[in-house]
């Protein structure tokens, strides 16, 4: 099966206003470098199927005469002159377009291979501006908190209820509330010239995404999933090609142990000699019988079947490691969720007794840190895994998500 892309084309590929995911997707497919010059590699590989089909050139030979003047002696003139058409030897040919046609599907293999990456790539920075904006709003939320918190202490120094060094370090914490926002707007501009980059846009191309990092609730049984990226994965599929390519090679270097014909034409108009003749011949390899061809292409053979076999376990293996990265992150995220609750709460009992007078400057400062430090591990834990469910995708090659089909 080919790639299903259905959703977006119809948009225009430069200046949305709001870029969707599913149309991220779609640009990067028709217009990422990776993909464009994959696809490109497949028109090459057809070119090489034509040169296969294609019969041997034919020879000419004139033998132009009368070059030497002797008295009145006749002009320059073409004497004889020879026609010759080559042959490869019996099966040769076929084997040639055989093979340059499994150049062609491993091109295609390749092409979805490398729309994997892409579509990985895409994904990932997707979620990363998500995450971006969401830090984005905690840092501001969060500057603007430290804000207020510097006001009621300073409304407090003022009447004598607080020190000078209290005064100081709520003041530094807005300093470094405001330095924790500006590296965030660095990293959300970053990360938006990093998708450009992708869909192969221009690097400061002004978008906005759309959606959250939701909860993702996947369950995945590893023997089914592993066995699916068996059947699916398209690196596997073109070593599996590569594999028969290299048979074909070998048997095709065989054939060319036998006797090329070729046919040919002559025509003789000398003053002595007027006559034409069919000349019928063969050639050989007479010294090597193409021996070092041959054990050359045993030897790639022989070196590709251990790579096809290295190549399945190492698919086993990446399709257990995501799996594994998969389970970690949906326990990492709910033990972040509790935590995310608790810290709603500390924040509110926080900011009351300290209002009240009941909790000192120092214990204020450090519980609202944790609370913040807190949110945006929670974020982070979504962006986590969803990142992990991406990567697993590209481990089987299929899209795990419910209503998506780019991975096909």
């Amino acid at each position: 099966m080919f790639f299903l892309l259905i959703c977006g084309l119809q948009r225009g590929f430069a200046g949305e206003d709001n870029l969707t995911l599913e149309t991220a997707l779609s640009i990067a497919f028709q217009n990422n470098p990776r993909m464009v010059e994959a696809r490109a590699s497949i028109d090459e590989a057809k070119g090489e199927l034509i040169s296969a089909k294609t019969y041997l050139n034919p020879e000419a030979e004139f033998e132009i005469g009368g070059l030497k003047k002797e008295g009145e002696g006749r002009g320059i003139s073409f004497d004889d002159f020879e026609i010759r058409q080559g042959f490869e030897p019996p099966g040769v040919r076929g084997l040639k377009t055989g093979i340059a046609k499994d150049s062609i599907a491993i091109r295609s293999e390749t092409v979805k291979s490398v729309w994997s990456e892409v579509y990985l790539a895409v994904r990932e920075v997707y979620a990363r501006i998500i995450l971006d904006k969401k830090k984005q709003e905690l840092s501001r939320a969060n500057h603007d908190a430290f804000g207020h918190f510097y006001a009621r202490v300073q409304a407090r120094f003022q009447s004598g209820e607080a020190l000078k060094n209290d005064l100081q370090r709520a003041k530094i914490e807005v300093y470094r509330a405001e330095n924790i926002h500006l590296s965030v707007e660095k990293e959300l501009s970053t990360d938006k010239s990093k998708l450009n980059l992708l869909l192969g846009r221009e690097l400061d191309l002004p978008f906005e995404v759309s959606g959250d990092l939701p909860e993702e609730d996947i369950e995945l049984d590893i023997k089914e999933i592993t066995s699916e990226a068996l059947s699916n994965r398209p690196d596997l599929k073109a070593e599996e090609l590569a594999l028969e390519l290299k048979t074909k090679a070998v048997a095709l270097e065989e054939l060319n142990r036998l006797p090329a014909p070729f046919l040919g034409f002559k025509r003789t108009t000398e003053e002595y000699e007027n006559d034409s003749s069919v000349i019928v011949g063969i050639n050989f390899p007479l010294w090597s019988m193409n021996q070092g061809e041959v054990q050359k292409a045993l030897a790639q053979e022989k070196a590709q079947s251990v790579r096809l076999a290295a190549l399945k376990k190492e698919i086993v293996f990446d399709v257990y490691e995501a799996y594994l990265n998969v389970e970690l992150a949906k326990n990492q995220l709910d033990l972040l969720k509790q935590s995310m609750e608790e810290a709603n709460e500390l924040f509110r009992l926080a900011d009351l007794r300290y209002s009240e007078g009941k909790l000192d400057f120092i214990n204020y400062l450090d519980q609202v840190r944790t609370v913040n430090e807190t949110r945006v591990s929670y974020y982070e834990g979504l962006f986590e895994l969803s990142s992990a469910v991406n990567y697993m995708e590209k481990s089987v090659y299929a899209s795990l998500r419910e209503k998506e089909g780019f991975l096909k």
